[in-house]
């Protein structure tokens, strides 16, 4: 329903959004308004403004209020981060109230699912690398001294790399989460997939949706594409490793520090283990288009990584760290998406985003 001049309408939070961290913390218009119009005195005096005359716009509000019109948008969208603004249409639309007990009923069941999801990725994680380490030996003194090796730089990674890629006579599965190899001293460097493609073996790799950020990293991929190797994008990643022919993994000592060098593990367990990982994930992955290009729902890969990350609760500085990226193009990305929505906070992006199912 469209509503009269002057009139904003807050619909309620669309299953699968958090309103956090659309309207926290980022960019948007309403984002540090000056003054009193953001303290939790403000927002309780606005409530009980809504409880008193429900029905009121919000023109109406900002004058009840004593405010602009643009600190009375900031005052709503912490209500609504709160759930205690609800959508009332009677032929027009009007600013309601919820009571507390029932926004708080829903804030809290939103946060304990979301929670939840945490939880058992942390789970599914901790169990994960519990495997590794116990198959490794850490800690234990029963690993086998052949069937691991320690590569304590990126020159030594390099130099293994070469050696593996070489040897490789069946298929060659990794993941990339790394940053441009130029950059990273070439620790796990990609462009060794291309050798062995040259001589038919099978090379299939997942990328974080987020490579557009990185041109270098873009690049290799479509050209790696274009010499026979499958690409597939997927929102996250837990490491970078690379598998080859199901017997040798290659995997950093530790994650996102390419110069501490990585481990060369060759006990089938873990191996197994590593190579079920990627089949999972890969079986999750979505084949690469034209890499910029905006997709059928209306956004790129990249755009669509960033409004995922900020989906779940986290904070521009928190999805710059995990999409390898600075948090003013986090920022300039999110702008970008609102323009294009023709939506003025991230709380009505957020909504836009849930409904074209981008989140």
């Amino acid at each position: 329903m469209t509503a009269p001049p002057g009139v904003e309408i807050y619909p309620e939070p669309a299953r699968g959004f958090h309103p956090n961290g659309f309207a926290a913390g980022g960019s948007g218009p309403n984002q540090g308004v000056p003054g009193d119009y953001e303290t939790d005195d403000v927002t309780a005096a606005a409530y009980n403004l809504l409880i008193g005359q429900p029905g009121l716009d919000l023109a109406e509000f900002a004058r009840r209020l004593h405010c602009t019109v643009d600190s009375a948008r900031c005052v709503l969208d912490r209500l609504a981060d709160l759930g205690l603004l609800s959508r009332y249409s009677t032929g027009n639309e009007s600013l309601v109230a919820l009571s507390p007990l029932t926004a708080m009923h829903r804030l809290i069941t939103r946060e304990r699912d979301i929670l939840e999801q945490r939880r058992r990725y942390l789970r599914e994680t901790v169990n994960t690398y519990s495997s590794i380490l116990s198959a490794y030996g850490v800690g234990s003194g029963s690993g086998e001294p052949d069937d691991s090796e320690v590569l304590p730089d990126p020159a030594a990674v390099h130099a293994r790399l070469q050696d593996l890629a070489a040897g490789a006579r069946h298929e060659v599965v990794s993941f990339r989460t790394f940053a441009n190899p130029e950059r990273t001293g070439g620790a796990l460097n990609g462009s060794l997939d291309l050798e062995p493609l040259g001589r038919g073996v099978r090379v299939r790799a997942l990328y974080l949706e987020a490579i557009e950020f990185d041109e270098a990293v873009a690049e290799y991929a479509r050209v790696a594409s274009c010499a026979g190797a499958l690409v597939r994008l997927a929102p996250e990643l837990p490491m970078s490793m690379i598998v080859y022919d199901g017997r040798t993994a290659l995997v950093p000592r530790t994650p996102g520090r390419p110069a501490d060098g990585a481990l060369v593990l060759r006990q089938p367990a873990v191996v197994a283990l590593l190579t079920s990982l990627f089949e999972a994930r890969w079986e999750l992955g979505r084949p690469t288009g034209r890499t910029g290009a905006a997709e059928p729902g209306g956004c790129t890969s990249a755009e669509r990584a960033v409004v995922r990350l900020l989906a779940t609760g986290s904070k521009d500085d928190a999805v710059a760290r995990q999409l390898g990226t600075s948090v003013r193009t986090v920022r300039r990305v999110v702008s970008a998406l609102m323009d294009r929505a023709g939506v003025t906070s991230r709380f009505a992006f957020g909504v836009h985003a849930a409904r074209r199912d981008w989140i």
